[in-house]
Parts: structure tokens; sequence; C-alpha cells
């Protein structure tokens, strides 16, 4: 019992540890706030983002949830980078050339960061979203 009891523990402080490296690893180099409307407020949300030709680009690993969702509804958003912020249209690319490219800079920007995330599990959904500056 002693050893099961060991193991589960064990098992607990392993995820506990992991969960705690993913928001770490999400937290590092530079982090902007994607601003979100919807019927109960703006909603504020932390995020990787990488400049990629003439555009600012983030990206989603859960496009069931969050601020995909909100932009899937209202697709303009505010942007604060650096203490600055702009007015954006978020577009989402589901072109599989562009997408591969995109994700090739976050892996160069964030290195193993962007790796320990993917282990969360949203590598394989991920949606690349070019911000554009709102006219």
């Amino acid at each position: 019992m002693k050893t099961i009891r060991n193991l589960v523990i064990l098992l607990v402080g392993a995820i506990a540890a992991f969960y705690a490296l993913v928001i770490l690893a999400s937290e590092s180099d530079e982090v902007v706030t994607l601003r979100t409307g919807s019927g109960s407020g703006v909603n504020e949300t932390r995020l990787w983002l990488v400049d990629y030709g003439d555009a600012e680009w983030v990206r989603t690993g859960h496009p069931e949830k969050g601020w995909f969702r909100e932009v899937a509804a209202d697709p303009n958003v505010e942007l604060e980078r650096a203490g600055k912020k702009s007015l954006r249209v978020a577009v989402p690319v589901h072109e599989p050339a562009v997408s591969q490219k995109v994700n090739e800079v976050f892996r160069a920007k964030y290195g193993h960061a962007d790796w320990i995330v993917a282990l969360s599990g949203d590598a394989a959904d991920r949606i690349v979203v070019r911000l554009d500056l709102r006219e």
C-alpha cells in the first residue's frame, strides 16, 4: 500500500512539474497581449508572436477554444506589443506552405520553449493567424 501511495505522489509531482515547465516555457522570450471582444466584454490573451514577411503572426493550438473562437466571430482585435497598442484584423491562414514557414519562424525564435509547449498537446492543430493593421 505504501508503494502505491509513493507512486501516486511521484506521478502527481511529475505531472505538476511538467505543467509548471510548460507555463514557464510559454512565458519565455517575447509575449504579447491580444484583446478580443465578446458579448461579455473584452478578453486578454498572452501569446507568442513572430514577424514573417511583412506581417505579424500569432497561432493557436486549440482552435475550438478561447481567443480563436472569438476571432472567428469578430476578427477585430487589439494587439499590445512592447507597450504599444494597435488595432488589427486577425486573419487565420490555412495554406500549408505558409503555415509550415510561420511555424518554422516560431521554432527559430522560441527554440526549446516551442518544443516544450508542443508537448502539452497543441502542436497537431496549430493554425497561424496573420494580424493585419485595421484601416
